[in-house]
């Protein structure tokens, strides 16, 4: 029964998740061997990436009324779809416009996945169960760039690259088949959160804490979309040998998929407000992993990946459990929105990054990197007055 309930449903979006996520990742790790092949420079990887998340933070509000229109289920396979072809269409490029073109396409998927899987495991209604399920399912991001990572050594010895970017195409048949039989519950109606939701007298503005919300999501993401793609390239830049420097970003995933499932488990029973106090402290200790990363040293690269990776990198369960909390009617477009200000933090963060860095360097990249997590805290600071407000002193 727990397995039909949450085992399954979990497995299906980890997997749909993964693979919708992927694409830049996987652009970025391969770049080195596309550009023997297409002229593929680093300023077309970036606008690139850039097309995707752009793609996907425009869409998202309209993602997440999809969702809630079509169903979870045929969302979620939509987007394996998709996927699919146009991880075909990147193997099939002539040229870094057409990669650029596919990427695009690719932000289409991107924009539902994210409704539609908080809409699946709201439905778990164990409150510890549900905190681990919504950590496990973030998770998936730094799962798919340790994939990407993985990717790269595959390639540069067999097939090259584009029969790689096939190879991965082809497990979206695998993604496909884990989303059959997801539970009724989730297929027929509107599922409600677990634990204690935002009563509708006492609830605050949701207007106004959804735009707090946006603005944490983009400020946040705007800093942390930046650590796959240049935290390689910085470590590289401090002298550090490329075995130390990827050893450093295997365990800055790993450190940071900890987190996103750890933190919402440990306050699996507090209230809304106590989850976006720990997104703000988490932000916090991001802020200072940028820090580090911007000394230029040895001992601060190392140090600032892990931290960077773990906590600025790691807030992304709990601050979805906020958000279906607040409209618990309306979970997927209420998701659909705040996913909008978490990619286009994705689409701005490493063009401004890259902007800074050619100009002043790359510790001056990171200290603006830094800058923006402390913008993110000021507005999870925000949104956590607005819960106040709404809840009283008690912290419904």
């Amino acid at each position: 029964m727990l397995w039909q309930t949450a085992g399954r449903p979990t497995l299906a979006v980890v997997g749909v998740i993964v693979m919708a996520a992927i694409p830049p990742f996987l652009i970025g790790a391969l770049s080195p061997l596309m550009a023997e092949d297409l002229a593929f420079d680093a300023g077309q990887v970036g606008l690139s990436i850039a097309a995707y998340y752009l793609v996907s933070g425009v869409l998202s509000p309209l993602g997440g009324r999809a969702v809630a229109r079509i169903g979870v289920e045929r969302a979620l396979r939509f987007s394996c779809a998709i996927t699919a072809l146009g991880l075909v269409a990147i193997a099939a490029a002539g040229d870094a416009m057409h990669v650029a073109l596919a990427l695009g396409l690719l932000g289409v998927p991107n924009c539902v996945v994210q409704p539609a899987a908080n809409a699946v495991l709201a439905e778990v209604r164990a409150p510890r169960l549900q905190a681990f399920v919504f950590g496990t399912v973030q998770a998936s991001i730094p799962i798919a760039t340790l994939i990407a990572g993985v990717v790269l050594g595959v390639a540069s010895y067999a097939g090259g690259w584009r029969w790689t970017v096939l190879t991965v195409a082809t497990l979206s048949g695998i993604a496909l088949w884990l989303t059959r039989g997801l539970p009724p519950s989730v297929t027929r109606s509107q599922p409600m959160p677990a634990g204690p939701p935002l009563s509708v007298r006492t609830r605050p503005n949701t207007r106004l804490l959804l735009v707090a919300l946006v603005a944490v999501g983009f400020f946040a993401s705007t800093a942390a979309t930046s650590l796959p793609s240049y935290v390689a390239s910085t470590g590289l830049d401090t002298g550090l040998a490329p075995a130390v420097v990827a050893g450093a970003q295997v365990l800055g995933s790993l450190a940071c998929a900890v987190t996103r499932i750890g933190a919402p488990v440990g306050v699996s029973g507090g209230s809304s407000q106590r989850r976006l106090v720990l997104v703000a402290v988490l932000l916090g200790g991001g802020t200072l992993g940028y820090l580090l990363l911007g000394t230029g040293t040895a001992v601060g690269f190392l140090a600032g990946t892990v931290v960077a990776y773990a906590f600025g990198w790691g807030w992304n369960g709990l601050f979805n459990q906020v958000v279906v909390s607040v409209r618990p009617e309306r979970i997927a477009a209420s998701t659909g929105v705040t996913q909008g200000g978490v990619f286009l933090g994705g689409s701005v963060g490493p063009l401004a990054f890259a902007a800074v860095a050619h100009s002043h360097g790359y510790g001056s990249a990171w200290w603006i990197s830094s800058g923006a997590a402390l913008a993110a805290v000021a507005a999870a600071g925000v949104a956590i007055k607005l819960l106040y407000r709404g809840t009283g002193p008690s912290g419904q």
